[in-house]
């Protein structure tokens, strides 16, 4: 069967991409009823991966992002999760640059490529980690994963720059509904990927929805659906078709219930800090004296202030870096 998680990171945000990640493991057996009885990756794979604080003797920390980016090496952290998994997947070799670090996370650049503060210069990679250390952790993993009888199955993402996230938000006119579309297209591509497996999907609730029945019907047309539970808390579904079961479980801070929705997060947070690394270093080679952002809101009008009189001579407009939404 196969365990996956779906995570965000940049939707609250005045500036900087949304981030939307995937990923997958594949573990034997057969989907349990019921699914949440499935077993716990962190348990299975404690020998190289915890998400406690702090990882010791070398372990790899995969925990909600929100938990490990503000530690003093947090970003570090969320780096060395990210490559330890790709490198297990047999996805690093020959990597040089954060684009070529997208596109083995199956990441089309799209618009991202058209803002010069999201160029390649702007974007050293890899950014913290050492490549010894990624190997360590790599070759812990996969002794794990043996001896679990897991393999990895997948990590992907998709980036949605300003000026795209508003050309979405103004499609719809709603930008909850942005964010459900990209999480339901990456469950789509996990179905399509796995046509032959059962499938646990753990989701973060989407903006605070309960119900997903209608949005689930309209996203996979062909399958029969049958609502397990909703809740404040917890929303679960299945999805039959094909002779194949999924269980998609919407829930709140999925990340801190399951390892793949962990890892998912941290994708995001990583690859979120590692644009506006580059934001902040394009946008402060260009305008003296001006402070980094994060992004967020209030910080966010800050520096859209500082950056206004600059505008013109730097032949930018604001809807190109700044959310309408």
């Amino acid at each position: 069967m196969i365990v996956a998680g779906i995570d965000e990171a940049g939707y609250g945000p005045l500036l900087g991409p949304l981030v939307v990640s995937a990923a997958a493991f594949e573990l034997p057996g057969a989907l349990p009823e019921p699914p949440e009885d499935s077993p716990c990756l962190w348990k299975l794979l404690r020998d190289a991966v915890t998400k406690k604080l702090p990882p010791k003797r070398g372990r790899l920390l995969i925990a909600d992002s929100k938990m490990v980016h503000p530690l003093t090496d947090g970003d570090k952290h969320l780096e060395r999760a990210v490559l330890t998994v790709l490198t297990v997947l047999g996805r690093m070799d020959g990597i040089s640059n954060a684009w070529e670090l997208l596109a083995a996370m199956e990441c089309p650049p799209g618009e991202l490529a058209i803002h010069p503060w999201y160029a390649i210069d702007c974007l050293r990679w890899p950014w913290l980690c050492e490549k010894v250390d990624v190997a360590i952790a790599s070759n812990m993993l996969r002794a794990a994963m043996a001896k679990a009888g897991i393999k990895p199955a997948g990590l992907h993402t998709r980036l949605v720059p300003e000026s795209a996230f508003n050309a979405l938000v103004a499609s719809t006119n709603n930008k909850a509904s942005v964010l459900v579309s990209l999480t339901l297209q990456h469950a789509g591509l996990l179905l399509r990927r796995f046509p032959c497996d059962d499938m646990l999907l753990q989701i973060d609730k989407q903006g605070g929805r309960d119900h997903y029945t209608e949005l689930l019907l309209r996203s996979f047309p062909e399958a029969s659906l049958r609502v397990l539970r909703e809740s404040r808390h917890c929303s679960s579904y299945e999805l039959l078709y094909e002779g194949r079961r999924a269980v998609l479980v919407f829930q709140e801070k999925s990340e801190t219930h399951s390892l793949p929705a962990a890892l998912a997060s941290m994708t995001c947070k990583y690859l979120r800090e590692l644009f506006m690394h580059g934001f902040n270093g394009w946008w402060c080679g260009r305008v003296e004296g001006l402070k980094p952002t994060a992004g967020y809101y209030l910080d966010g009008q800050r520096w859209v202030r500082d950056v206004q009189p600059h505008l013109e001579r730097l032949g930018v407009r604001a809807e190109q870096f700044v959310r309408l939404r």
